[in-house]
């Protein structure tokens, strides 16, 4: 495991050969934040500065400016882009929001659970997954109906802080576990699950693009 960056780092996202990642840069005063970001190329692993507009397309396609006006916080709010340019979005408050090619809301509604705010969502099969680090579960929604289907986790739960999810190439989903430290591989087929890397400080990012595999631990960006 190397790190390729010191500090706190918010999200990382896949771009063309490639990741491009948001982190703090400075507090401007006592309730704003300045973000800055970076973009780190899988020809040389050179790390340079990266724009806002490569950052945002990145996270919300072609269709980003319309849909930075919905979101109160561009960073923390959740995004999935779907087929046709259309994006669900997650915002931190547990609202969820279809929103269409030209970018305007088609739904809208709350994605809590049992008084839990969502942490992460992820388009798997015929199904909407969503994961609640205070209730140490995942939840799964029918995409047509929006209604809740099955629950992983839960009570004595497998999950210890499900931040984050990631789906890989072979169809298993990582789930970051802030609390346990630990990377846990979930098969969203069975509902199997196994432990499949584990830190020594807290873990809230996973993700794999071209053979590459990144993690955001508390002290900063690595590549494992």
């Amino acid at each position: 495991m190397e790190q390729l960056f010191s500090g706190k780092v918010y999200e990382i996202l896949p771009v063309s050969n490639g990741i491009v990642f948001s982190y703090f840069n400075r507090e401007l005063n006592d309730e704003i934040s300045e973000v800055s970001y970076k973009l780190v190329s899988f020809d040389n692993r050179r790390m340079t500065n990266a724009t806002k507009s490569v950052y945002m397309m990145s996270k919300f396609g072609n269709t980003y400016k319309a849909i930075l006006k919905l979101c109160s916080n561009n960073i923390t709010v959740k995004s999935i882009i779907l087929p046709g340019g259309k994006v669900f979005l997650l915002h931190e408050d547990g609202k969820a929001q279809f929103i269409d090619a030209d970018g305007k809301p088609i739904w809208t509604g709350t994605l809590i659970y049992k008084n839990f705010l969502p942490s992460d969502i992820l388009l798997f099969g015929d199904g909407l997954f969503v994961s609640y680090e205070e209730g140490n579960t995942i939840v799964k929604y029918s995409l047509a109906t929006m209604h809740e289907e099955i629950r992983i986790g839960d009570g004595k739960s497998i999950f210890s802080g499900p931040c984050d999810m990631f789906l890989r190439d072979d169809n298993s989903v990582i789930v970051c576990n802030k609390k346990s430290k630990k990377l846990l591989s979930v098969d969203f087929n069975k509902y199997s699950v196994k432990e499949y890397e584990s830190f020594d400080e807290p873990v809230y990012q996973f993700i794999e693009s071209d053979s590459y595999r990144f993690v955001i631990l508390e002290s900063g960006l690595y590549i494992l």
